[in-house]
């Protein structure tokens, strides 16, 4: 619990408010959001797209069932954001997801543990997360905090730009 709370203490330091609001606009400015992350990593990587799409985001979650982690990614293009969740050691279809995307224009968000990561130096915007670690089992809490603001903080924001009920709103419906 204690590493936990150092590691919740240090999120603090490593992902500001900008960096939060930065990592919003990236979602909300995609047409369609592609989350990736294996091993460690998927227990977050399957919250976000759950999490998204209960906010009507469309969402692709890569789960790379049957070895198909390549065709999953094969549409995403410019106006697409790709986010990637990668702790060392990183895992070969991560990094092949993020070198596709950035390949094909679209954005990477990348959450890691190092900015110098394969998955964080492509990326649009890299947050890193530096966990507790005990014995060699690491944790997943300030990384799991770390997606949970930057889902709340996108609810906040899309519920604000939203048309209210009854309200007329200008300019064209896609």
């Amino acid at each position: 619990v204690e590493g936990n709370v150092l590691a919740l203490n240090n999120l603090r330091e490593l992902v500001d408010a900008d960096d939060l609001r930065d990592a919003v606009d990236l979602i909300a400015a995609a047409d369609t959001v592609y989350v990736v992350g294996f091993r460690r990593s998927l227990p977050v990587s399957s919250y976000l797209p759950y999490s998204l799409q209960q906010l009507s985001k469309r969402t692709v979650f890569v789960d790379g069932v049957g070895g198909l982690t390549r065709q999953q990614i094969q549409a995403i293009g410019r106006g697409d954001l790709l986010i990637d969740v990668s702790f060392h050691p990183y895992a070969e279809e991560t990094i092949q997801a993020v070198q596709h995307a950035a390949g094909h224009d679209a954005k990477v968000l990348s959450i890691s543990d190092s900015l110098v990561s394969p998955t964080a130096k492509p990326a649009t915007l890299a947050l890193q997360v530096k966990e507790a670690e005990i014995r060699k089992f690491r944790s997943l809490a300030a990384t799991m905090c770390l997606v949970q603001a930057i889902v709340i903080s996108y609810a906040f924001e899309s519920s604000q730009t939203a048309p209210r009920p009854g309200r007329k709103t200008a300019g064209k419906r896609r």
